[in-house]
């Protein structure tokens, strides 16, 4: 188990022990996966962010709450890993969703078709 790993979340591919902003995991639990992010300087809005590609639930399995759950484990690894910020690129179906994990839209468009959010980290 890496350090940086909540428990609850398994690492099924990604950086070891050692990592590097660019660094790239796959992450998940019984309910569904996340793609992640530490995202270098450059490419992120503000420094010290996370960045979320993908949160995916089963499909037998949504509705359950288990995307906020999961989320929740996502945003505890990217404390651990330092982050001060997370950003995503919403769908326009998942906005709601985000909106109440308490992120905020940004002026700025990274994908066409997609929102792009972020959320300041509490320690």
């Amino acid at each position: 188990m890496r350090s940086y790993i909540p428990a609850g979340l398994k690492v099924l591919r990604g950086a070891g022990e050692e990592f590097k902003k660019g660094d790239y995991w796959m992450v998940g639990n019984d309910y569904g996966y996340a793609e992640v992010q530490l995202m270098k300087k450059r490419d992120s809005y503000h420094p010290e962010s996370f960045y979320i590609e993908h949160i995916v639930i089963n499909e037998n399995s949504r509705g359950n709450g288990f995307g906020r759950e999961l989320y929740l484990l996502v945003e505890e690894m990217a404390r651990k890993l330092g982050s001060k910020w997370i950003q995503i690129d919403s769908e326009p179906e998942a906005v709601g969703f985000w909106d109440k994990l308490g992120y905020t839209k940004l002026d700025k468009a990274y994908y066409k078709d997609k929102t792009a959010m972020v959320k300041k980290l509490e320690p």
